[in-house]
């Protein structure tokens, strides 16, 4: 089975700069995105985290409220340092790609340093496995706001223990077996590594083993595939399980979210999703001609050398010209496709069209452009965040080292903001191989 790019999540930069949405179109597409696929996240890849997260929480039950001797780890933190570092030490990487830490896991396991927090992702609570994937475990119901098991947690473990023959993995089984030895070997692992801040096991230990064979990402069984495929059909997910069934013949390869959305989704879909993955075309369509506006001012800076670019020199842009004139009706026809949307949608989109209502010329498109990133840059918590751009007292303008654009702008096929349909391709792709 040929699989989608698989990516483990970087350790986050923590500098103020505020590099990341420079237009401020991300909030609305992440409103929009869960319209459609309520639940996912752009960063998930594979379902069988979802498991992960289940197991955890059993191991974890009554530790809810532990903090390490470190006094910033919880107990379910120590178990995902055991689970990565386990797949690094006893997995092969074709199948734990995907999985957020392993960098990290890998420099343990090379310096022979325990795992602890100074070791790990500096905000594992957001970017480690955990992280990205309790929004989707809390909105399946296999997790609570606490990350105690939900009843479709019980249900999920249930399937997986007894596909894996780990029976008595669950303290409410009837009988006991070799899942009860593992529960209890992790448990121990757990509740040392909350005494001491770090893992104390050795590279021999037995249980790195047994979380590489039960819990690897590739290695999801039938029933387990089966169970968390229906938990993404349930109907209240909205049109989620629509796009799922969708999606099932539809081969992972990496053709963009916006050919999958215009050729595959839109063509097949019932009138609800259409109108939503419709809304999010045109919304794009804004989208792409502003950050094109946007990104014509970092490339003519960029390379006028150590000169200030003007007015003039935008306006001379025949490309410019396009983007201005494209740009009223693009608008107009976005406006219109979210006008079922939910009222949030609505008025985000209308402050943002209302800042470029009066462009007519390309002399107003630079300014209300450099305008309209100034106030988004501004409006970022806590404090705000630096332009990407110097201006001079005669309004002509550099762009700062660090946002250079050394290549022409082009036309492109894709979108710049996800929109989760990667995310549920990359699911397939596993649920497929769990013969589902």
């Amino acid at each position: 089975m040929k699989h989608l790019p698989f990516l483990t999540l970087p350790d986050p930069v923590t500098a103020g700069e505020g590099a990341l949405d420079p237009l401020g179109l991300s909030t609305t597409s992440e409103r929009l995105a869960d319209q459609v696929l309520p639940g996912l996240r752009a960063r998930m890849s594979r379902p069988r985290f979802l498991t992960a997260v289940a197991v955890s929480a059993a191991v974890c039950e009554g530790l809810e409220d532990r903090i390490a001797s470190d006094n910033v780890t919880p107990a379910y933190i120590v178990f995902e340092w055991l689970l990565v570092e386990g797949f690094v030490r006893a997995s092969e990487k074709e199948h734990t790609k995907g999985t957020p830490g392993t960098l990290k896991a890998q420099a343990v396991k090379e310096s022979g340093e325990p795992m602890c927090a100074k070791a790990y992702l500096r905000m594992p609570n957001i970017f480690g496995f955990d992280g990205v994937y309790k929004p989707l475990a809390r909105h399946l119901g296999i997790v609570d706001d606490d990350l105690r098991l939900s009843d479709n947690g019980y249900a999920l473990l249930k399937e997986w223990q007894k596909e894996q023959g780990l029976e008595g993995f669950l303290e409410s089984s009837v009988t006991s077996g070799k899942g009860t030895s593992l529960r209890q070997m992790l448990r121990s692992a757990v509740e040392e590594g909350l005494r001491g801040g770090c893992s104390k096991r050795s590279a021999g230990w037995q249980g790195w083993r047994l979380l590489a064979d039960h819990l690897a990402p590739a290695k999801i069984g039938p029933a387990e595939s089966a169970f968390i495929y229906g938990l993404l059909l349930d109907a209240r997910g909205g049109t989620r399980g629509e796009v799922f069934r969708l999606l099932k013949s539809t081969p992972p390869d990496e053709q963009p979210e916006s050919e999958v959305v215009r050729d595959i989704l839109i063509p097949q879909a019932s009138q609800e999703l259409a109108s939503r993955l419709h809304a999010i075309a045109e919304f794009e369509t804004v989208g792409t001609l502003l950050e094109d506006a946007f990104n014509w001012i970092r490339y003519l800076s960029s390379t006028a050398g150590a000169r200030a670019i003007t007015v003039a020199d935008y306006a001379r842009q025949a490309e410019v010209h396009s983007v201005c004139s494209a740009l009223g009706g693009a608008f107009r026809r976005a406006e219109k496709a979210l006008a079922s949307s939910p009222l949030p949608i609505q008025n985000e989109f209308t402050a943002l069209a209302k800042s470029f209502d009066r462009v007519k010329t390309p002399a107003d498109l630079f300014e209300t452009v450099l305008s309209h990133h100034h106030e988004v840059q501004q409006a970022k918590k806590p404090e705000g965040k630096r332009d990407w751009f110097e201006r001079a007292a005669d309004g002509s303008t550099f762009v700062r080292v660090p946002y250079r654009l050394m290549e022409p702008v082009k036309m492109c096929n894709w979108w710049s903001r996800p929109y989760r349909i990667d995310t549920a391709r990359s699911f397939w792709a596993d649920l497929k191989t769990g013969s589902v």
